[in-house]
């Protein structure tokens, strides 16, 4: 359950940007800590932009590129923690066949990890570029931190 932790940093992150960015700071949290994969490239998608950010490609585009990024480092924080409990398994073995047995098994649920990770990295890769709009394009401020931002002649 190594991701909780991995969601739960991210989730304090996301509490002071989105404070910083005049966002919902508690909602985004909560998303984020709960189902973070989901939540966060959602709210990088969405969050308001300070002054000379740029975000291109329109919002799909940009929830799924995100999730693409979070995605492949939640399943390398579990994968690394499935590898850990595996080789704690493998030390505890107290033979030469249950260690066999135990790193087949460990090489197994890897491999299963991995061809998940490709397939819905692939999938979100695939239809991000069929919905990108290059057209689209927000300049910041956006949001509530344009209408703060002084009107200059």
């Amino acid at each position: 359950m190594w991701y909780w932790i991995l969601w739960g940093i991210l989730a304090v992150w996301t509490f002071f940007d989105a404070r910083k960015r005049k966002n919902n700071a508690i909602g985004w949290t909560i998303g984020v800590f709960l189902i973070g994969p989901i939540a966060l490239p959602i709210y990088f998608a969405k969050r308001n932009l300070k002054d000379k950010e740029i975000r291109e490609g329109g919002t799909a585009w940009n929830v799924l590129k995100n999730f693409a990024l979070f995605w492949t480092l939640t399943m390398a924080v579990i994968i690394v923690a499935g590898m850990m409990s595996a080789g704690e398994v493998i030390d505890d073995a107290t033979n030469g066949a249950e260690q066999a047995g135990a790193i087949i098994g460990a090489g197994l649920g890897v491999t299963m990890l991995i061809v998940i990770w490709f397939i819905i990295m692939v999938i979100a890769l695939i239809l991000g570029f069929f919905l990108k709009k290059s057209s689209i394009v927000e300049k910041g401020p956006t949001g509530q931190l344009a209408a703060q931002k002084p009107v200059t002649p």
